[in-house]
């Protein structure tokens, strides 16, 4: 392909992906290319010029409201993004957030260890790496998703995977099993242990958090029923981070469901030196809280109006 055919090649491909707002999935199937190739195409066309981005926003207010975050709650690091009606330019703009953290956190070699959900799904979709690392991405919990396998960890340590050039690991086991002793025959399965022993080695992961009001994901994906949210309810559960079930405080709520779950322990997650929790939303506010109470996450990225609660509460 000569010059002026790449040219028009990236130029199509920003267009797509830019204003027509076409997914990059949905672009390499429409050109009959790979995903990995629009990712990379994408990143190119913005380093060429073809695309530059101009962002409008009132910085300095934004770095007030991170600056009073990290001091209310000890964050190591806090970013906001702008709030928006339409919650793909929310998804968008927190990629963007993820994409500079992780070029400074991460370098070739390291493990970056995930969580699930449609937080993490839809960045993990929008994310264009600034520069190609050589990372290897583990799930941190079994798969959730029986409606729908983009929700999967899988999934997203896979596309994650596939856009900063490094490799990533499958767990071969639900996340919420029938029965105990299901959970216990597993755990000793060699494909298990060797991703709980990966995420022992973890030093940066990217979590989502979740409510467990009834419009919560974890219902979406039929793991979970009303009856189960309100029996965590009941034990004054505020919602989760990894399948991690916490009290408005963030402290641990142990409940007949948690032995059934095949995940990364807290201690494992607590060890881990950067752990970046990604969420906005007025029902995601106290798990947010909460989540950094215990020491879940010490790198927050949410939007504006978020940000806003979290230092009104």
């Amino acid at each position: 392909m000569d010059k002026k055919e790449q040219y028009n090649l990236l130029a199509k491909i920003a267009r797509l992906y830019y204003v027509e707002d076409m997914n990059q999935q949905a672009i390499a199937d429409r050109l009959g290319i790979s995903r990995t190739k629009v990712s990379r195409s994408i990143t190119k066309a913005k380093r060429d010029k073809i695309v530059e981005i101009k962002i409008n926003s009132h910085r300095e207010r934004f770095d007030e409201l991170e600056a009073e975050l990290e001091k209310k709650y000890l964050l190591k690091q806090c970013q906001i993004v702008p709030s928006y009606d339409d919650e793909k330019q929310i998804y968008r703009d927190l990629s963007s957030g993820l994409a500079g953290i992780l070029d400074r956190l991460l370098k070739d070699g390291d493990l970056l260890g995930v969580g699930w959900g449609k937080t993490l799904r839809s960045i993990a979709d929008f994310i264009e790496p600034l520069n190609i690392i050589e990372i290897s991405v583990i799930p941190l919990l079994g798969g959730l998703g029986k409606s729908g396998a983009e929700v999967h960890t899988n999934y997203v340590a896979k596309i994650l995977a596939e856009k900063y050039g490094g490799k990533s690991f499958m767990i071969h086991s639900p996340a919420v099993l029938d029965s105990r002793e299901a959970k216990e025959i597993l755990e000793k399965d060699s494909n298990i242990k060797e991703i709980m022993d990966l995420a022992g080695a973890v030093d940066t992961s990217v979590l989502g958090m979740s409510d467990i009001g009834p419009d919560s994901t974890m219902i979406e994906t039929g793991n979970f029923t009303v009856e189960d949210f309100n029996y965590l309810e009941s034990l004054g559960v505020a919602g989760d981070v990894n399948l991690v079930f916490l009290d408005k405080n963030g402290k641990q709520v142990i409940s007949k469901i948690d032995e059934r779950i095949v995940r990364a322990p807290l201690g494992k997650l607590r060890k881990m030196k950067n752990l970046i929790g990604i969420a906005f939303g007025p029902k995601k506010t106290s798990i947010i809280r909460a989540s950094i109470k215990g020491g879940i996450i010490n790198i927050l990225l949410t939007d504006e109006n978020t940000a806003t609660r979290l230092l009104k509460e």
